[in-house]
């Protein structure tokens, strides 16, 4: 797998998302040289403010850009009362987080990290779930406050930063 290809698919594929971005990662996915994690934000309750939950986010995807070479990343924000849901898909170079980010980016510790099970077909489609948005995601919606626009297009243009590696 060639990281840089699928982050180039996963930014250039406006339509059809599932039968092109989504087939494709598969179709290059390499399970001995990649790992997928899911991570769940541990202090849920405390995500009562949208802004700061969305600030929480965009800091912590910041930090994870000395990953950037190593690593793809997808957060979301979930649910459109409060306490919202932050909860990440990462792929990362290698079958463990790479022990540089675990020791650079002190969120890590925030998250709960579990390994995807390749081999249970309700993990993998919420992989898919998780890099095309799928909206309703496990029974809520993905939240992006209508009223922060700006914070929403800031939070848009950071985590296309990210994924993409373009600056």
């Amino acid at each position: 797998m060639v990281l840089d290809v699928w982050k180039r698919l996963y930014s250039n594929t406006k339509s059809n998302f599932r039968e092109v971005a989504i087939k494709g990662f598969w179709d290059m996915f390499d399970p001995e040289g990649y790992s997928l994690w899911f991570c769940d934000y541990k202090y849920n309750d405390e995500n009562t403010v949208s802004f700061v939950t969305m600030n929480k986010v965009g800091g912590f995807l910041q930090r994870m850009d000395l990953a950037r070479k190593y690593a793809f990343g997808k957060m979301l924000i979930i649910g459109n009362e409060p306490p919202f849901k932050v909860k990440g898909l990462w792929l990362f170079r290698g079958p463990e987080i790479p022990k540089f980010v675990m020791d650079e980016c002190y969120d890590m510790e925030l998250y709960e990290w579990t390994k995807v099970d390749l081999s249970d077909e309700a993990q993998k489609e919420r992989v898919n779930q998780m890099i095309e948005d799928h909206e309703p995601f496990e029974g809520e919606a993905l939240s992006m406050p209508s009223a922060l626009s700006d914070l929403k297009l800031l939070y848009l243009i950071l985590l296309e930063v990210f994924v993409s590696g373009v600056i």
